[in-house]
């Protein structure tokens, strides 16, 4: 933001020197700045709760995303030959609350954040996955761990022809909406998530 000393000695006919040695305004240029003035004051708390509604989406982001490399080996802080990874995202109200506020983000976030509050969800746990493959991959409901449940096809609430349930191609990616019984997936609780033996240790947010 630029300051109040800035503003007056940016614009090249704002003040004219007064015969006696005074200094006067022009009318117009002083209408410029209050106007920008103004705009700044007001644009200032927008900006502000903008970058705040970025850090929170980030921070509950952090909290309810788990990583799994499924049949990878682990080199240092690499991942080597893994068969392709499954993104999982805990979709509890603060994340819809804060998807749905929020601009930019991929679009598939924002599509199968739709299913938060659908009756598929009542007394039950929704996460959201991204599923990438790099290698050819046979995709199995079952597969899928969340706390030691393990998924059925009745589960999987996201539109069919969006689902990698099946064999998939190298270098495809897929999403979809599934849901556990609450019970699984208590706030507070240590659980396993992921695919087939590849299970990550995730605390569930409160």
């Amino acid at each position: 933001m630029l300051s109040l000393q800035q503003l007056m000695y940016g614009e090249r006919f704002f003040v004219s020197v007064h015969s006696q040695g005074g200094v006067i305004l022009k009318r117009k240029s002083l209408f410029f700045v209050i106007r920008l003035l103004t705009l700044c004051i007001i644009l200032s708390p927008l900006s502000f709760r903008a970058y705040a509604a970025q850090d929170d989406l980030k921070t509950l982001l952090d909290q309810r995303q788990i990583d799994c490399w499924v049949e990878g080996e682990v080199f240092g802080d690499l991942i080597l030959g893994s068969r392709g990874t499954v993104q999982f995202i805990y979709l509890d109200a603060k994340l819809s609350r804060a998807i749905s506020s929020e601009q930019g983000l991929a679009g598939w976030v924002d599509d199968l954040n739709q299913y938060f509050g659908s009756p598929e969800t009542k007394k039950k746990v929704l996460f959201i996955a991204n599923l990438e493959a790099n290698k050819p991959w046979t995709v199995e409901e079952e597969k899928i761990s969340v706390g030691g449940y393990r998924l059925t096809k009745k589960d999987i609430i996201s539109s069919s022809w969006k689902n990698p349930f099946g064999t998939v191609d190298a270098g495809t990616a897929w999403q979809f909406a599934f849901v556990v019984p609450q019970e699984y997936a208590k706030p507070g609780n240590e659980i396993m998530v992921g695919y087939g033996e590849d299970l990550i240790k995730w605390k569930v947010p409160k």
